[in-house]
């Protein structure tokens, strides 16, 4: 194995020792035993291949014995994540251990989860680690029956499992930008589909086929038009024939995910249902990001199979929620990040659709999944480097003693994170007046933290 120069891969940077090629491929390889060290060698190759915020190496494989071209491996880094490994399909497929991928040695993720585990040490949900597994497997030539083609990762919210398919929504989401929110961001007006376009596009399954012309983002598509395209397509082998459709819904009504355009309305009926993430089972408070799966029935007809839908906070600003309760919460955030910003203090937001990890030293690390995070730094002063800070928000939206204990248990995992703020969300008349007192509370807990000084203890902030 070697790493090239991702921008001029003819480039040799150098090649791996013998003791770095056995580590990658037994950290890599499904059902191989890592063994100790294997992790800090790993972690020492990734970190020289991705900078932070951009990949500078490529590792390049050297299981085709006498090939001109070898598989290639490129590094990824997901919002505080790990640097981990992902393939490059359209450099072919690998002959050794790394032909059955995954990306660390940690428990397979179809592994049930332990309903008796402690607090902060059940199996995590992880985003889907690699764009093919977007597929589904071939089984005698029939798809799994709803689309279960892969594993279902860890718990979603309240408790539930997450199923694959919104597990794969929420890897879009996520690796596309849209769970994550900069201030001067929030002026942008940017189509939401252009973003998604321009990701799908770089995004690629195998050596000849890139996830842009598998994912599309218009409902108003024929489905007969698009099955064909996918007919035409050279496909991965043992993966069976499908589209996925990705678009922001006006509604859901009568089983139908509905889009309103200026010709009337674009319906998106899966014949297996709509599922629908978080707390908004009901699907009663739009609009929501679906995500359709597209194919052909035992009789050859087109169809749409199944859908997932998810909380969005709106059109313009399309971020993925759980629930309207966090809708709330969110526009006093977006309020705070404007005005700490004329402070000099730039705030980035997080809607963490995965796990986070909070590492202990004398102990196994714990995971948690906030419904907020604001990160930060403090105001550059003259020989202080500046330091990042994070506030950790939850929206609280029940009061029944069961929930509060739950989250209580989860909330001392995140107070290990970063500072934590509740935000109480209840309809009634009291909540403008709880609005006022957390966005008062975020703001002022912003500055301290940053080191700015306040002209007044009760100054106010504009627009509340």
């Amino acid at each position: 194995m070697r790493l090239v120069d991702r921008d001029h891969p003819e480039k040799i940077r150098r090649p791996l020792g013998p003791d770095e090629t056995a580590a990658v491929r037994r950290f890599c390889g499904a059902g191989q035993e890592v063994r100790p060290g294997d992790v800090e060698l790993v972690a020492a190759v990734l970190d020289e291949m991705h900078d932070g915020r951009r990949v500078r190496l490529w590792l390049e494989c050297d299981c085709w014995q006498d090939a001109k071209s070898q598989p290639r491996l490129t590094a990824r880094v997901r919002d505080e994540g790990p640097r981990h490994f992902m393939r490059m399909h359209r450099y072919g497929e690998h002959r050794c251990a790394l032909a059955s991928f995954r990306q660390d040695p940690e428990p397979e993720d179809d592994e049930p989860d332990d309903d008796t585990a402690p607090p902060g040490q059940h199996n995590p949900l992880r985003p889907v680690g690699d764009t093919l597994d977007y597929l589904d497997d071939l089984h005698e030539g029939v798809a799994r029956p709803g689309g279960s083609g892969g594993s279902t990762g860890g718990r979603g919210d309240e408790g539930r499992r997450l199923p694959r398919l919104g597990r794969i929504l929420h890897t879009l989401l996520d690796d596309a930008g849209f769970a994550t929110a900069h201030v001067d961001e929030l002026k942008e007006r940017s189509r939401s589909w252009d973003r998604l376009e321009a990701y799908a596009a770089n995004e690629a399954m195998s050596p000849e086929l890139t996830l842009a012309q598998v994912l599309y983002f218009k409902p108003w598509t024929s489905l007969n038009e698009k099955m064909a395209a996918i007919d035409a397509l050279p496909w991965p082998d043992k993966k069976a024939r499908s589209a996925l459709l990705l678009f922001v819904a006006d509604e859901i009504r009568d089983g139908a995910a509905v889009k309103k355009t200026s010709m009337g309305e674009c319906r998106v009926r899966p014949a297996k249902g709509i599922r629908a993430g978080g707390r908004d089972q009901g699907l009663t408070q739009p609009p929501y990001w679906v995500l359709a799966v597209i194919d052909r029935d035992r009789e050859g007809y087109a169809r749409f199979r199944e859908a997932f839908a998810q909380h969005a906070y709106s059109f313009a600003r399309p971020a993925p929620l759980n629930s309207r309760y966090e809708r709330r919460t969110l526009e006093q955030l977006f309020g705070v990040m404007e005005w700490v910003k004329k402070r000099g203090v730039d705030v980035t937001l997080a809607k963490p659709l995965f796990e986070r990890e909070v590492r202990q030293l004398d102990g196994p690390s714990l995971w948690c999944r906030p419904d907020f995070e604001l990160t930060f730094r403090t105001v550059e002063a003259a020989g202080i480097a500046p330091r990042l800070h994070r506030v950790v928000i939850e929206t609280m939206g029940a009061d029944e003693p069961e929930y509060l204990e739950r989250k209580s248990r989860t909330h001392e995992i995140m107070k290990r994170r970063g500072i934590l703020i509740e935000h109480r969300v209840s309809d009634d008349d009291g909540q403008a007046e709880r609005d006022d007192a957390f966005l008062r509370r975020v703001g002022a807990k912003i500055l301290h933290l940053a080191g700015v000084q306040r002209a007044g203890t009760h100054r106010k902030i504009p627009g509340v």
